[in-house]
This record gives C-alpha cells, structure tokens and sequence, in this order.
C-alpha cells in the first residue's frame, strides 16, 4: 500500500471511476433541485421607483444644485422612515395584521443610483400578489408620514409597483451548480477512501522498493472459467467412477 498518491495516481483513480463519479454528480443534482421543489418556498419580488422633492413642486424650471444634493442626501432618511416601526406598523394594520413588522422589516430592500434623486423600493414575498399589495401600501402610508413630516415635500411615483409572476429565489442554476459540486466531493471522498484502505499490492514496482522478488502472479478465473473448471472436474469423476 502506497503512503502517498501522487497527481498520476490520483488521475488514473478519479479515470478507473470516470462513471461512477458522473453517476453521484446526476444524483446529487437530482436530490437538490428536489429539495428546492418540495422544502424551499419560492419568492417573488415587487419594485416601484419614487422621488421626493422638498420643494413641493418637481416640474420647477430651476432647481439650484445644493438643493438636488440636499433631496439625495435625504434618501437616506426616507430609508429609515420606510423602514421604521411606525411606518411597518401602520402597514400592518391596514393590511389586517396579517404581516409582522419583522417580516416586512426582512421583505424591504431600499436602494438608490449613485447621485440620483430617485430611490428604490424592492418588496420580497411569498406570492407576487402579496409583494405587489405590500409594496403599494408601503408606498401610501411613507407618502402620508412624508407629508406629515416635512410639511413641503411632495412624492413622484415615476414607476408604480410591478406584478412580476416568476420567483427571485430559489434558483434553479444555483441549486444545479451546489448539487453538481456536493456529488462531486461525496464521491471522490469515498473513492479515495476506499483506494487507500486497499492494501492488496498492484505493482512488481513496489516490492523492489520493499526489497522483495516476485515470483509471479496468480491468475484469477471469471465465473465462465470457474463453470467450465468444475464441469470438467465432475466429467472427469465420472469417467473415473465408469472405469472402476
């Protein structure tokens, strides 16, 4: 038995169990996009782009630069305020309770362009009705709180909340390539496992090193050979058995 493999060793092991590693790598893929069918809950986001201006009418004719750097500045303090507990309480109660504050906390993602006086909002949820519906009414209750709160402000909603009907996790590529990969190791392990705990000796080269002869080599028989052997052995106690 060799102590070490080398990259030769390890290549004509990984190429004796060519089919036997490509038959654990479809069977891993399998048992993953199964368990993303059946275990994992599809999501479903819905977006909608907003801008707010401070100066209650966004259709000016000149708009003074430390004016649009204060409105992006801003954004950031719309993000908590849509993010908040009065704003996600309100939300909740409009929509029957039926949403934890915790849970629309987790489903809001804000996002803004660099340098841009318009902000996005992502809702993610179990249905895109749902995200749909939340989204929207995130959008009224964060209008009426802006407008409580900064008594000029006015909101553009320059793109309302989509319906988007196919799912943003989990996804299918993703749990092919993890499947692909953990068939993949599984197997090699215990191809190799099982290589080194054979201690048989398949190369003369080995007991050179040991310092021993090889005397030669014991063929082994197939079951074919193995019928045949013993069909002629009982013919041959048969005719032996005529003869006395």
């Amino acid at each position: 038995m060799k102590e070490e493999i080398s990259l030769k060793d390890l290549y004509q092991i990984l190429k004796k169990h060519f089919f036997t590693i490509v038959i654990a790598i479809v069977l891993g893929i399998i048992a993953s996009v199964l368990i993303m069918m059946f275990f994992i809950t599809p999501k479903y986001n819905s977006q909608a782009q907003l801008l707010v201006n401070q100066q209650g009418e966004v259709t000016q004719t000149t708009i003074q630069s430390n004016e649009i750097q204060a409105n992006i500045q801003l954004i950031n303090t719309y993000s908590d305020i849509i993010t908040g507990h009065s704003v996600l309480t309100q939300v909740n109660n409009n929509l029957g309770s039926n949403y934890p504050i915790g849970t629309l906390s987790d489903a809001i993602n804000v996002g803004q362009s660099t340098n841009s006086q318009a902000f996005n909002l992502t809702v993610t949820m179990e249905t895109p009705e749902e995200a749909q519906l939340v989204l929207n009414e995130i959008i009224n209750v964060f209008e009426a709180t802006v407008r409580e709160v900064y008594d000029v402000a006015s909101i553009l909603v320059l793109s309302p909340a989509t319906y988007n009907p196919n799912r943003v996790s989990p996804k299918l590529t993703m749990f092919i390539l993890i499947g692909a990969i953990i068939g993949l190791a599984i197997s090699t392990l215990i191809i190799l496992v099982i290589e080194l705990m054979d201690t048989t000796i398949k190369e003369d080269d080995y007991l050179s090193q040991l310092g021993l002869i090889n005397l030669g080599h014991v063929y082994e028989l197939s079951t074919k050979e193995l019928k045949q052997t013993r069909l002629t052995s009982e013919q041959g106690k048969s005719r032996a058995r005529e003869r006395v």
